[in-house]
């Protein structure tokens, strides 16, 4: 039974990390100095001090009440319309492959900073620098 478990854990866990790898996407993402940086495999760290808490589908938004994750697959471009520190928020305007313009808001969670990889090396940047993020492809 033991080596039966650890052959389940060694087909298990590559699928696990490949499943991850999957669903990068690739962006440009636009600085609030207008620097644009392509960045590969991204994701958003949202982890605070209670644990790890990484995104790589896509970006979590609020609408209203609702917290909803737009996917990378789903979304053409996001562009940080207006900032609000006092209440912790920048409200986005996200254009979606089918053309629809959607209305939302970034509200601060943990860290929220997008990391991947660009042509100097490993990229890191606080969405609250950001002023625009485009698809380039969403595996």
């Amino acid at each position: 039974m033991h080596n039966a478990m650890k052959r389940t854990l060694g087909l298990v866990l590559p699928s696990l990390f490949l499943t991850a790898t999957l669903h990068a996407a690739d962006v440009r993402v636009t600085d609030s100095g207008g620097i644009e940086v392509l960045v590969k495999d991204i994701t958003i760290d949202y982890s605070g001090l209670l644990g790890s808490d990484k995104e790589t589908e896509g970006v979590r938004v609020s609408q209203g009440e609702a917290l909803v994750t737009a996917k990378w697959s789903d979304i053409q471009s996001i562009t940080i319309t207006g900032r609000d520190a006092a209440a912790a928020r920048m409200t986005v305007e996200i254009l979606l492959r089918d053309g629809k313009k959607v209305s939302a808001a970034l509200v601060r969670k943990g860290r929220m900073r997008l990391s991947g990889r660009a042509d100097l090396g490993e990229y890191s940047i606080d969405l609250e620098k950001v002023r625009k993020i485009s698809t380039v492809s969403a595996k």
